[in-house]
C-alpha cells in the first residue's frame, strides 16, 4: 500500500519522539529518506515583535470597562466609522482605523480572528515569553523551535529552499537538528562571498569551495554531517539566485514599509521556488509603554503615532502579499500566522501607553481560511482580572499550532507538541 504524505510525516514524528535518547548521527541516517518534497500547502509566519496591543487592535468598542480602563486611549464606536469605511466586524467588535486592508480581507472572508489567546501562568518577560512561543513549551526552556520540529520530521534531505526566515534573526521557532534553515538578510548578501581584494579570483574560489565541499564522505560522521551542510548551502544560495531572476509581478510593494519589504522577499521565494514550504517575517516595535498614541498637542491622537504605524505597516504588507500570492495562483496555497509573545495591560498607564499584559489575538490569513472570530473575547470585569489586572484567555495558543499541524501541514501534532490541543475551527473547510 502506498504511503502518503501525512502518514509518512506521522510515522517520522513517532521516530523523532523516540530519538530523544539516541544520537543524532544515527537519527539523521535514519531519517534520510524524505517525504514527498513539494508539499503545496505554503504556512508564512509574520511576529509582532515586543507585545502588540490586542485591546486596541481587535477593539471591544461596546465594553464599558474598556472604555473606563483606557479614558484616553480607547476607541468609540462612532471612532471606528472612518472617512475609508466601517472598521466594524461585529455589534461589539472593530478593528483599529489603521487595518483597512484587513478589513477588506475580512470581509472577503478570509480572516479568522482568534480571541482570548493565551497560556497558563504566562509570562511578562519578553525574552522567556518569545522562547515559550517559539518552542511551544511554557518553561522556556526547550532547545528547538515547534516547526524546527515539523522540519526535522517533513524536510529532512529536501533540496533547495524548504524554510527560510527573512527576520534580523534566525527565530528559534525556525531551530532544528536536522534541517538546516537559512536566515537571509537580503538577497544580495544570501551567496558565496569571495574575498573583495582578489576579484579576478572569485570564480576560483567559488570552485574551491564547491570542490571542498562536494566530497563523499558519510554524513553519519562530524566532518561529513559539515561538508553535507556546506555543500546544501551553497547549492541552495546559487539555486535562489538564479531563480530570483524570474519573478516579475504588478503588485508594488511600499519600500519604505520594513514588513512589505521582507514579505514581497517571501513572495519571490514562494513564486519562484516550489518547494518553498515554510516562511517567516517578523515586524519590531510594538512595546509602547509610552507614546502608544500621538500626544503632541497635549491630547491624545489615536489615529497616529507608533501603534498606528505599525499595524498600517501590518494591513498594507499583508495585503499586498495576498495580491501577490493571488496573482501567481499561490493564495489557495498559502496560510498566513500572526502571534506576538503577548498583549498589552487591559488598563492604560499615564504615559500614553500600555503596559506588558497576557492575553491577546492572532490572526489567521488567506485563502484556505474560514473566517470569522474563534476563541472568546476575555471579560474585563474587575472580578475576572487576575492581581496584574490582566484578563483570563480563553485559547492556548498550541491550539493554534495544533490546528496548523494537523490540518494544514498534515503533521501529528500530538507528537509534535507533546500533547493533544483542541482543534480551534479555523481551518475546518480544509481536508488534512
Amino acid at each position: 500500500m502506498a504511503t502518503t504524505r501525512r502518514q509518512f510525516i506521522q510515522r517520522s514524528a513517532t521516530a523523532v519522539s523516540l530519538g530523544v535518547v539516541m544520537p543524532n548521527l544515527f537519527l539523521s541516517e535514519a531519517l534520510g529518506q524524505t517525504a514527498d518534497t513539494q508539499n503545496s500547502k505554503k504556512l508564512v509566519v509574520i511576529q509582532m515583535s515586543g507585545g502588540n496591543d490586542g485591546f486596541n487592535t481587535v477593539i471591544p468598542f461596546s465594553d464599558s470597562r474598556y472604555l473606563a480602563l483606557r479614558p484616553k486611549l480607547a476607541f468609540r464606536e462612532s471612532e471606528l466609522n472612518t472617512a475609508k469605511g466601517s472598521m466594524l466586524l461585529s455589534g461589539n467588535i472593530g478593528l483599529h482605523p489603521a487595518l483597512t486592508e484587513i478589513k477588506d480581507l475580512w470581509d472577503a472572508g478570509k480572516v479568522a480572528i482568534v480571541q482570548g489567546v493565551g497560556y497558563p501562568n504566562s509570562t511578562l518577560s519578553h525574552f522567556l515569553a518569545m522562547d515559550v512561543w517559539h518552542t511551544a513549551d511554557t518553561t522556556g526552556l526547550a532547545g528547538k523551535g515547534w516547526l524546527g520540529k515539523y522540519a526535522d520530521v517533513a524536510l529532512v534531505g529536501q533540496a533547495g529552499l524548504p524554510a527560510a526566515a527573512v527576520a534580523g534573526e534566525l527565530p528559534k521557532t525556525f531551530y532544528a537538528e536536522r534541517v538546516v534553515i537559512p536566515n537571509i538578510i537580503s538577497f544580495q548578501f544570501y551567496n558565496f562571498l569571495t574575498d573583495p581584494a582578489y576579484p579576478n579570483d572569485a570564480r576560483n574560489q567559488v570552485n574551491t569551495f564547491y570542490q571542498a565541499a562536494s566530497r563523499n564522505l558519510s554524513t553519519s560522521q562530524f566532518l561529513g554531517s559539515i561538508n553535507h551542510t556546506a555543500f546544501e548551502a551553497l547549492t541552495s544560495a546559487q539555486k535562489v539566485q538564479a531563480a530570483l531572476s524570474s519573478y516579475q509581478s504588478s503588485v508594488v510593494y511600499n519600500s519604505q514599509n520594513p514588513l512589505a519589504v521582507a514579505l514581497q522577499m517571501l513572495a519571490q521565494i514562494l513564486v519562484t521556488m516550489p518547494e518553498a514550504n515554510l516562511l517567516y517575517a517578523a515586524i519590531h516595535g510594538f512595546d509602547h509603554h509610552a507614546d502608544q498614541v500621538d500626544h503632541s498637542t497635549g491630547q491624545a491622537n489615536k489615529f497616529a503615532g507608533q501603534h498606528h504605524l505599525l499595524l498600517r505597516w501590518f494591513s498594507e504588507a499583508v495585503k499586498s502579499f495576498y495580491d501577490d500570492l493571488a496573482e501567481h495562483n499561490l493564495a489557495d496555497k498559502t496560510l498566513m500566522m500572526q502571534w506576538s509573545e503577548f498583549g498589552r495591560r487591559p488598563g492604560e498607564n499615564a504615559s500614553f501607553g500600555t503596559d506588558h499584559g497576557t492575553t491577546s489575538n492572532m490572526f489567521i490569513i488567506g485563502d484556505p481560511v474560514s473566517g470569522g472570530f474563534y476563541g472568546q473575547q476575555p471579560s474585563l470585569a474587575a472580578l475576572e482580572l487576575d492581581a496584574g489586572g490582566n484578563p483570563k484567555h480563553h485559547v492556548d495558543f498550541r491550539s493554534v499550532y495544533s490546528t496548523i499541524l494537523n490540518r494544514w501541514l498534515g503533521a501529528d501534532a500530538r507528537a509534535i507538541l507533546g500533547a493533544q490541543y483542541e482543534d480551534v475551527g479555523f481551518l475546518s473547510q480544509v481536508t488534512p
